[in-house]
């Protein structure tokens, strides 16, 4: 991350996995990237009924949305995950998958969300960002 973000902790929260309960982030300008999917850069899904196939791909395309914005996974305070069927199973994949493109020292805010359907049908998983590019001193 940056200058501009703390990962303040509470005794009084359970301890989180790959990611910090709390992110606190000063100013700068934000960047919210819409949810990404498993398609490459024509629009084709990639690896049908494969999640981590789909969710490589999601991340290399929130990948190349913060670089459109100028921004990092390393300044992402915010991420969304939404697994079409979740299944407990399923998460030691996506928390390996998660900790190679996220911050580890100081990882964003977290949310996962077991959805009954995505858009395509297709989609297995979808992901969000927000990040803060730091203002220039």
């Amino acid at each position: 991350m940056n200058d501009t973000v703390e990962c303040p902790k509470s005794e009084d929260l359970p301890p989180a996995n790959g990611y910090s309960q709390v992110v606190k982030a000063r100013p700068g300008t934000m960047v919210f990237v819409s949810g990404q999917i498993g398609v490459d850069k024509h629009g084709k899904i990639v690896g049908v009924g494969d999640l981590r196939v789909q969710l490589e791909q999601a991340m290399l395309n929130l990948q190349h949305a913060l670089a459109a914005a100028g921004a990092s996974f390393s300044q992402v305070v915010k991420i969304n995950w939404y697994v079409k069927n979740f299944e407990g199973d399923q998460l030691p994949m996506i928390r390996e998958i998660r900790a190679r493109y996220l911050n580890q020292d100081r990882p964003p805010a977290n949310t996962l969300a077991g959805v009954a359907e995505l858009f395509p049908p297709e989609a297995l998983i979808e992901v969000e960002a927000i990040a803060i590019i730091p203002d220039a001193n």
